[in-house]
């Protein structure tokens, strides 16, 4: 199957118009009809119903349209690829990272790396832990960081660095002028948690389980789906909650928010480097990941 014949019944079937999809392609319009007169007697199927200046799809040409999207977009990835292996200093490099690593440990890195390769375009994508294994998966993304060990049969998942969680409390909250606390009084004031799918939730979790607490003791006052919003809903008096170190640093030293201890409760946890184990890295993102790798290690 041709692909100027694909990217022309692309257009034809997006603009519902051969003249606009010629317009668009630098095409004139007899040429584009003939595309699709060729692509048509190929397939043995009609694609278009011509009305007057209305052009119409058929349901052979509805089918079509999703199949070709993907080629024309794995054409798009191959060329890419191409690219790449001749010239590590051209092409995209798309990385994700769960909110922690998204915000705070990749930006300086893929700075660093943008000076090394001043010509690449990079697309960050930040989301919660399950989102970027998902991205890594269907291929939008070629590496991850996130936080959370993940156990997947079509995964890479590297160890790269110890992150610390910490208990955090509105100053002059009950608990502020406490050093060290039980459990148990962690259990009597409002919680406001990560959403579920987010490392620091499944951290919290895992850590719960040593000492035998489970999230259905907590008193959930909210559940919020990026850091920024439990530190402003916390600063709010909204509740307590637990967070990376590292997104609320700053609010610690200026007294902003106060840290609790929580006896017997271990609040370390781990970030990790995701790959696809049956994609081949482009040659960008392989360099990426030993600059990765090399910082942490």
């Amino acid at each position: 199957m041709d692909f100027r014949r694909l990217e022309v019944f692309l257009k034809v079937y997006e603009l519902r118009s051969f003249s606009q999809a010629g317009q668009a392609l630098y095409l004139a319009q007899p040429t584009v009809s003939e595309h699709i007169r060729l692509l048509e007697e190929e397939l043995g199927l009609s694609l278009f119903d011509r009305q007057g200046k209305a052009v119409l799809p058929t349901k052979t040409a509805q089918l079509l349209y999703h199949y070709a999207k993907q080629i024309m977009a794995l054409r798009e990835e191959s060329l890419q690829a191409l690219i790449q292996f001749r010239d590590k200093g051209l092409g995209d490099l798309m990385v994700g990272g769960s909110n922690i690593p998204g915000q705070y440990l990749l930006p300086p890195l893929l700075g660093q790396f943008k000076k090394k390769f001043p010509e690449i375009r990079i697309q960050l994508f930040i989301g919660d832990t399950r989102n970027i294994i998902e991205r890594v998966l269907e291929g939008s993304v070629e590496l991850g960081v996130v936080g959370a060990q993940v156990e997947h049969k079509q995964m890479h998942c590297q160890f790269l660095t110890s992150d610390e969680l910490v208990c955090i409390v509105p100053p002059g909250n009950a608990l502020s002028n406490e050093k060290l606390i039980d459990i148990k009084e962690l259990t009597r004031l409002p919680f406001i948690l990560r959403e579920v799918g987010s490392g620091t939730r499944t951290s919290m979790e895992q850590a719960f389980v040593k000492i035998k607490l489970e999230v259905g003791d907590l008193q959930v006052a909210a559940e919020m789906g990026s850091n920024e919003a439990i530190r402003q809903a916390v600063k709010a008096g909204l509740g307590i909650s637990i967070i990376s170190r590292r997104a609320v640093e700053d609010d610690l030293k200026d007294g902003r928010l106060q840290e609790i201890r929580i006896k017997k409760l271990p609040l370390i946890r781990s970030f990790y480097l995701i790959s696809q184990k049956q994609r081949t890295l482009s040659p960008l993102a392989q360099e990426f990941k030993e600059t990765i790798i090399r910082f942490f290690h």
